[in-house]
């Protein structure tokens, strides 16, 4: 079974992003912006009252980052720079139980070397790129 953890929007300014989040939402950040080096962004987690619901995250490295091509392919007339939902992430009992289910269903799955974490790939979840943490 799948409890929903957080969601993940790319963003082309974060400062901006956190700014409006504080403004519009009434969100805090409830993290240091930090890095992550596997996707090459920069990220604030965001929520209410030391709970977590958001990352806002930026994409670094240029066009290096998967979050930038992904961002450079939403580009249209309405969304300058193609921000947008990027991420569900969810918490299961047991994450390898539930890929092995996903794959024996014809999914597919990416598991990080070393990392409890896991991704379900968007052709698997009808195009919503999927995080799977264990509980």
């Amino acid at each position: 079974m799948l409890k929903f953890k957080h969601y993940t929007v790319a963003v082309h300014d974060l400062d901006q992003a956190v700014a409006d989040h504080r403004a519009r939402f009434g969100m805090e950040p409830t993290g240091e912006k930090a890095y992550n080096g596997i996707g090459k962004f920069d990220f604030v987690p965001m929520g209410y009252s030391g709970e977590t619901i958001l990352h806002l995250l930026q994409p670094r490295d240029g066009e290096e980052s998967p979050i930038a091509k992904l961002m450079s392919e939403r580009v249209n007339p309405f969304n300058t720079h193609g921000e947008g939902m990027y991420l569900m992430a969810f918490e299961c009992d047991d994450v390898n139980e539930f890929c092995d289910q996903i794959e024996e269903n014809g999914g597919k799955v990416n598991r990080a070397p070393g990392s409890t974490n896991a991704w379900v790939h968007p052709i698997a979840s009808n195009f919503v790129l999927m995080e799977l943490f264990q509980k």
